[in-house]
């Protein structure tokens, strides 16, 4: 008899989750052939403003995502890539500017399913990076290739706490300014009671989110890293939009009956990570079934757990635009080392977090700036050890499976050495 092959347990609410962004996909297409405009977004969820304004949104990271998540990326950086980029240039921008491109018509993919790949040309675009420098570089470019009006909001980095209230304030004042464009682009008055009405709706999904992920201090957890990637999804393209909540009730019901069952998202838990760093999306599956053939269950991510609404406490339909800036402003990736640090480590001990998997991003410079030193400030302060893995987010080519194993097993052996230590004494 062979040896059994342990995979990863997913939630089976996560893959609805996948199944109503394609169907969202549709509906922008659809929508865009009967003459609604569309609105590319990028980053942090301010196009919910957008939403509020009664156009279409798609959230083109959310889309690329889901191309290398399923493997399909390659048509989208060809497209970019013939026009000389490197491929050692951001992924998501290859990915992103390539989409434009196919959207534009000045490229076509050569694939059996253009469909796919092809998303209704922008009419508006608008962008909230947090922590990247470079988004407004190529969201610049993608205007010009498109030849469409763009907005880009720039939240301030949080040095001192004093810095917070000034800094939403600062944001308000550029939602405002966008809702400027978005009356001029549609020749109507913005409606407001639509914005409290989608906050309403975000509060619901966000609060049903974190509880979600809260849960996950369960000991052995019902979820993971991977659940919580999948919904980034209700969180980012599909919020506001109607049955995302319901998702996450599924999502939420799925766990209660988990945690009462004794089922975990890893059959045999042994280990309990954190994951720091962009997720490397064409692997997601293999990592997942990886971690959990190594009985290590990655249960929370300062990119799944701590960037996509984080502050539910702040969302309050009757000061919209706070409610929105609290969440985009008042993040890790906008405030200082110290403030980051604390914040995850105090997030590890929530999780009983026995190591850290840092992954290095090979096209994104900025993310790396800073991980290294999260890891190393975390790791210190919670004594727990932290292994660095190799990926990047939308390029498949810049990820070895064998070298993420030697990797992730000598961060095991270092926890189970450490735990026979604490055991002696």
């Amino acid at each position: 008899m062979g040896t059994e092959v342990k995979k990863a347990n997913k939630l089976v609410s996560s893959a609805m989750i996948g199944k109503m962004m394609l169907d969202s996909f549709d509906d922008i297409r659809q929508g865009a052939k009967e003459g609604k405009k569309t609105v590319w977004a990028w980053g942090l969820p301010v196009y919910v403003l957008a939403r509020a304004a009664g156009l279409q949104v798609l959230h083109a990271e959310g889309f690329i995502v889901g191309l290398a998540a399923r493997k399909k990326e390659k048509p989208v950086q060809d497209a970019t890539e013939s026009m000389g980029f490197s491929t050692d240039a951001c992924s998501y921008a290859r990915s992103f500017l390539g989409l434009a491109r196919i959207a534009c018509g000045d490229y076509k993919p050569n694939v059996e399913n253009p469909y796919a790949v092809t998303m209704p040309k922008p009419d508006i675009y608008c962008a909230s990076g947090g922590g990247c420098g470079t988004a407004r570089l190529w969201g610049e470019a993608m205007e010009k290739m498109c030849k469409i009006p763009g907005f880009h909001f720039e939240p301030r980095v949080i040095w001192e706490g004093s810095d917070l209230e000034s800094a939403v304030a600062d944001f308000v004042n550029q939602e405002k300014e966008f809702i400027a464009l978005l009356e001029r682009e549609t020749g109507k008055p913005y409606d407001w009671n639509r914005l409290s009405e989608l906050l309403i709706e975000v509060k619901s999904a966000i609060s049903l989110r974190h509880e979600v992920m809260k849960a996950c201090h369960h000991i052995p957890s019902p979820g993971s890293f991977f659940d919580w990637a999948a919904s980034i999804g209700v969180a980012g393209h599909l919020i506001g939009l109607p049955g995302s909540t319901e998702l996450l009730k599924d999502m939420k019901k799925e766990i209660d009956e988990r945690i009462e069952l004794g089922i975990s998202a890893v059959p045999n838990e042994r280990y309990r990570l954190y994951w720091e760093g962009v997720i490397t999306w064409n692997k997601i599956g293999w990592l997942a079934d990886e971690f959990a053939s190594l009985d290590a269950c990655v249960i929370g991510s300062t990119y799944t757990n701590l960037l996509w609404w984080p502050r539910p406490d702040k969302i309050d339909p009757e000061k919209p635009l706070e409610s929105i800036a609290y969440n985009c402003v008042d993040i890790p990736v906008r405030h200082g080392m110290e403030y980051t640090v604390d914040y995850i480590a105090k997030a590890c001990q929530e999780y009983s977090i026995d190591g850290m998997v840092v992954s290095e991003t090979q096209t994104c410079r900025g993310f790396n700036s800073h991980t290294l030193g999260v890891m190393n400030g975390v790791t210190k302060k919670l004594n727990i050890p932290g292994v660095i893995i190799g990926g990047d987010p939308c390029d498949g080519r810049f990820f070895s499976e064998a070298q993420t194993d030697t990797r992730l097993r000598a961060l095991l052996e270092t926890i189970d050495a450490r735990r026979k230590v604490m055991h002696k004494r």
